[in-house]
C-alpha cells in the first residue's frame, strides 16, 4: 500500500504543499489500475493508502492539456485554519488523455527497479499544472 508523506514548504510565492510517496512495485501497479478504472467507468474511484491522506482520481470532462493535483477535503470548502490543515485528500485531475499517461507512466515507474522519479515527468506530450504540487514517487523493493 503506498505511504505519502505531506510537507508544507514556504516560497516566494506563499505556503506550497509538496508529497513524497513510497510504495513497491506493485503498489504503483495498483495505482495505475485505480486510474484505468476511474476512466473506464468515468467516475471518480479513490485510493486508500498507508496514511491519512487518500488519493481520488477524477476525470475531467473537458480536454485539458496538463494534469491537475491538489491536497482538498471533501467539499473544497475551508472556513477555518483548522479545516485547511485536515485536508486529508489528495485529488488527481484530467482528461481522459491525459490520465491515460499518467497510467502508462505508473506502470513504466513500477517496473524500473529502486529509485525515484518526479509525477512532472509523467508525460513528453502533456504538462504538469505549474499550480499543482510537486510529488516525488520511491519505488523500493521489498
Amino acid at each position: 500500500m503506498l505511504k505519502i508523506e505531506a510537507r508544507q514548504m514556504f516560497r516566494s510565492n506563499g505556503l506550497i504543499d509538496d508529497f513524497a510517496v513510497y510504495g513497491a512495485p506493485d503498489d504503483y501497479l495498483q495505482f495505475a489500475k485505480i486510474i484505468k478504472t476511474s476512466i473506464l467507468s468515468e467516475k471518480s474511484a479513490t485510493l486508500g493508502t498507508n496514511s491519512t491522506i487518500n488519493l481520488e482520481i477524477v476525470l475531467s470532462d473537458n480536454e485539458s492539456q496538463e494534469l491537475f493535483t491538489s491536497l482538498q477535503n471533501e467539499s473544497d470548502e475551508y472556513f477555518s485554519m483548522k479545516e485547511w490543515q485536515e485536508r486529508k485528500i489528495l485529488r488527481i485531475v484530467g482528461s481522459e488523455k491525459i490520465l491515460n499517461e499518467l497510467h502508462l507512466f505508473l506502470v513504466s515507474l513500477s517496473s524500473r527497479g529502486e529509485g525515484y522519479s518526479y509525477i512532472s515527468e509523467y508525460s513528453e506530450n502533456y504538462k504538469y499544472s505549474n499550480n499543482s504540487p510537486e510529488w516525488r514517487l520511491h519505488v523500493e523493493n521489498t
